[in-house]
């Protein structure tokens, strides 16, 4: 069966190969790939500065934001049938099941040991078939169809607003406003998530106002921000919570100058840059004073795929194509390689399988 696989810490080492088709083991079913998304943590894989292949395997089958139909079920495999459509998790627990592993939360792993397909050890499912616990498996409803896809970014969008709302249980608090950085996928939905949440929400990037990001915005009844026209660190007004997912530092650091009384911010970026930050005194007295809160978050779990079912049927409902937007290139398989060049206006690429 064909795979789309990269050969880490090797550079633009991606390519479509033919590999085995695997079997279900006990607990285990079979997926028929129908499409995947393309995120910056696969572009990072293809340039070898990310990404770990599974014990023994000298290749990495990529894909962890997937869509899949179920093609077999293994033995002792009872809530799900052939012909289900569903979104695999990604993250699988540690090998020592530590204390948040074994309660089904491994995206808190404590002893770092995990899996995670398509990213660390673990093969992904940009393959024609691949195979999932089925324990792991999010089944999807009809009226979602192929915008499923996009469940695993949102998944991660979910976790952090989530947990932000849960860290400000340390005190009363009724947030009004939010900022998100960064107007890519998980910007998007994230200014998607904290609208139906009723909030105020203003969305920054470096595209023109009539650019495809700014009009999602817009559409969700967002404000958008083009940071080249006005830099974040002119903005004068305070928020109850930004989101950071650009993953850039010069950003994040100035989003911190955001920060009303009280409020939490959240990173979702893995920062690359070695950027010494020379008034980094202030920023934490600044913290300090003000009972500001920052957190970072990464990976989501089952709770979190399942929150993001009803809110894309929210989102659906009341914002109508918001989701398809995010969706700019449609790919076939044979042309993987256009996923990994960056085009200006793109958003979200999916890959098909059928």
């Amino acid at each position: 069966m064909k795979a789309m696989v990269a050969e880490p810490p090797k550079r633009n080492s991606v390519k479509l190969v033919e590999i085995p088709k695997p079997l279900p083991k006990q607990g285990q079913v079979l997926l028929k790939t129908l499409s995947v998304g393309i995120d910056g943590t696969d572009r990072e894989i293809n340039e070898g500065i990310y990404g770990s292949p599974p014990s023994g395997s000298r290749y990495l089958v990529l894909g962890h934001e997937a869509l899949a139909r179920v093609q077999e079920v293994g033995d002792q495999v009872e809530n799900f049938s052939e012909g289900d459509v569903v979104v695999p998790t990604v993250r699988r627990p540690c090998k020592e099941n530590c204390l948040n592993c074994r309660t089904g939360i491994s995206d808190f792993c404590l002893t770092g040991n995990y899996f995670e397909h398509g990213i660390y050890k673990l093969h992904g499912f940009a393959s024609e078939y691949a195979v999932s616990d089925a324990d792991f498996l999010i089944r999807i409803p009809p009226e979602l169809g192929n915008l499923a896809v996009l469940l695993e970014p949102l998944s991660i969008v979910e976790k952090a607003v989530t947990q932000s709302f849960k860290i400000q249980e340390r005190m009363m608090w009724k947030p009004k406003r939010a900022f998100v950085v960064g107007a890519g996928p998980l910007g998007l939905l994230a200014t998607m998530i904290l609208r139906l949440k009723g909030l105020e929400v203003y969305a920054a990037a470096t595209r023109e106002k009539e650019s495809l990001k700014a009009k999602i915005v817009r559409n969700v009844g967002g404000t958008y921000v083009n940071v080249r026209e006005t830099p974040i660190k002119t903005l004068e007004e305070k928020f109850d919570i930004v989101i950071e997912a650009t993953g850039r530092v010069e950003a994040a650091l100035e989003a911190l100058s955001l920060l009303g009384p009280n409020s939490v911010m959240c990173f979702l970026g893995v920062y690359r840059e070695k950027r010494a930050c020379e008034e980094f005194g202030k920023v934490l007295t600044n913290m300090v004073l003000g009972n500001r809160l920052m957190f970072g978050s990464v990976s989501s779990n089952k709770s979190h795929f399942e929150m993001g079912i009803k809110d894309m049927l929210e989102i659906k409902r009341r914002y109508k194509d918001a989701l398809n937007r995010l969706i700019t290139r449609k790919l076939h398989l044979s042309d993987f390689e256009q996923a990994f060049r960056s085009e200006r206006e793109d958003v979200k690429t999916i890959i098909h399988f059928k």
